[in-house]
C-alpha cells in the first residue's frame, strides 16, 4: 500500500477518474444502443455484458491483490479502461463493438476497485471503519457526479443524444491518468497477519460465516439497483420525450445526495444505529424508485431521484463496514473480492430480470422489478449488528 501522505492524493486522483469514466461512458454506450434502433431488451444486454465479466473475475482478481500488492490489478484495469475506451470511439455505428467497449469497461472497473479497497481497508484499520470508508465512497461519488457532465456535450445535427465518440475520447484521456496513477500504489497484504485460528479460509467457510450471506444480498441488490438507474434513464427520458440534459440533472441530483449521505456517514450511524440505517436506506430507496415510472412533472422525477441517492449512497459503506467487521484476520483480500463477486453477481440477475420486464412491460416494469428487489434488500439488512 502507498504510505505517508501520497495515499490519498493519489487515491482521490485514481477513484475519481474510475467513476467518471463509468459514470460518463456507460450512458453514452446506452445512447448509442438507442440511437441503432434497439431497445430495452438490448439495454439489459448490455448491463449483463458490464457484469458478466467481473462475475467471473472477481475472486481471482481478489487473491492476485493478496499476493502481489494493488499495483498490478490497478495496471490492470487501468489499461481495460483504456481499451474500452478506444473500441468506443469507433463503436458508434456497431452493436458488436458497443456490448465488447462495455465488456472491457466493465473488467477495468472491477480490477481498479478491488484494488482501491483493499489499500482502503489497510486505512480502515488505523482511523476507524465508518470515518475511512465514508471518506472513500464520498470520493467515489464525486467522480459519478462529474461524469454525467459528459452527456451535456453538444449532441450532432439531427439527434437528442450526447455524441458518443468526444466522450470517448475525454474518457481515454481520463484512463490514461488512471493507468499512470495506478503506479504509486503498492500493497499492505505483505504485511497482514496470517488468518485467524483454523488455518486457510476458502470461500465456502468465509461464505458460511453468519450474517455474510446477507451482507452480501444487501450490497448487491443496492449496487444493481444503481446500475439499472444508470442504465434505464436515458430509456424512461426518451420514451417521455425528455432532453438528455435533464438526464444530467437526475444523475447528478442522484450523486450530489449521495455525496451527501456518506460524509454524514458517521453522524447518521450515531443517531440511528447500523441496523435501523440500513434498513431505512433500502426501504427508502425502493419507495424513491417505484415512483419513477408515474407520470410526473421533470422536477418530480430530480427529486425522487435525489432521494433515492440519499438512500442508495448508505448502502455501500455501511455494507463495506459490516463485511469487514464479520472478516477474519488475515482474510480481507479473499471477503472484499466474494463481495464484490456477490455485486456482480446481484449485476447479472437482475439486468437479466430487468430485460425480461422490458419486453414486457418496458423501462416502467424495470424500475418496478428493481423496488421489489430493494425492498427484499431491506428485509436482508434486518442481520445488521447495531454494535
Amino acid at each position: 500500500m502507498t504510505a505517508g501522505r501520497a495515499f490519498w492524493p493519489l487515491l482521490v486522483v485514481h477513484a475519481i477518474l474510475v467513476q467518471v469514466i463509468s459514470y460518463g461512458l456507460r450512458p453514452s454506450l446506452s445512447y448509442a444502443v438507442i440511437e441503432l434502433g434497439y431497445g430495452s431488451v438490448w439495454l439489459a444486454v448490455l448491463a449483463v455484458m458490464f457484469a458478466l465479466p467481473p462475475l467471473i473475475l472477481a475472486v481471482a482478481t481478489g487473491r492476485l491483490v493478496d499476493r502481489v500488492g494493488e499495483r498490478p490489478s490497478m495496471v490492470i484495469g487501468g489499461a481495460a479502461l483504456t481499451g474500452a475506451s478506444g473500441i468506443a470511439l469507433v463503436a458508434s455505428e456497431h452493436l458488436a463493438l458497443l456490448i465488447a467497449a462495455t465488456a472491457l469497461l466493465g473488467i477495468g472497473i472491477i480490477f481498479s476497485m478491488v484494488a482501491e479497497q483493499s489499500a482502503v481497508t489497510g486505512q480502515a484499520r488505523r482511523r476507524g471503519m465508518d470515518t475511512v470508508f465514508g471518506i472513500y465512497t464520498f470520493i467515489t461519488s464525486l467522480g459519478q457526479g462529474v461524469g454525467p457532465l459528459l452527456l451535456l456535450m453538444p449532441p450532432a445535427p439531427g439527434t437528442l443524444s450526447p455524441p458518443l465518440e468526444p466522450i470517448a475520447a475525454a474518457c481515454g484521456l481520463a484512463s490514461l491518468v488512471t493507468l499512470a496513477t495506478s503506479f504509486g500504489f503498492g500493497s499492505h497484504h505483505r504485511a497482514e497477519p496470517k488468518p485467524a485460528s483454523g488455518g486457510r479460509w476458502p470461500a465456502r467457510r468465509l461464505l458460511a460465516i453468519p450474517g455474510m450471506y446477507r451482507a452480501l444480498l444487501v450490497s448487491g441488490l443496492i449496487l444493481a439497483s444503481i446500475d439499472v438507474t444508470l442504465a434505464y434513464l436515458p430509456a424512461l427520458a426518451h420514451s417521455r420525450g425528455i432532453a438528455p440534459g435533464w438526464v444530467t440533472a437526475m444523475l447528478a441530483a442522484r450523486s450530489l445526495m449521495t455525496m451527501a449521505s456518506r460524509i454524514n456517514l458517521g453522524f447518521l450511524v450515531r443517531m440511528l444505529g447500523r441496523r435501523k440505517l440500513t434498513v431505512a436506506a433500502c426501504a427508502v430507496s425502493a419507495l424513491a424508485l417505484c415512483g419513477l415510472p408515474l407520470p410526473v412533472p421533470v422536477g418530480v422525477l430530480i427529486g425522487l431521484t435525489a432521494v433515492y441517492g440519499f438512500a442508495s449512497g448508505l448502502g455501500q459503506p455501511m455494507t463495506m463496514v459490516w463485511v469487514t467487521r464479520l472478516t477474519p484476520s488475515g482474510t480481507q483480500g479473499t471477503v472484499l473480492s466474494l463481495r464484490i463477486a456477490g455485486n456482480r453477481l446481484a449485476q447479472t440477475l437482475i439486468p437479466a430480470m430487468s430485460g425480461a420486464a422490458a419486453a414486457v412491460s418496458g423501462v416502467s416494469g424495470v424500475l418496478l422489478l428493481t423496488g421489489a428487489a430493494l425492498g427484499v434488500a431491506a428485509w436482508s439488512a434486518t442481520a445488521v449488528p447495531d454494535d
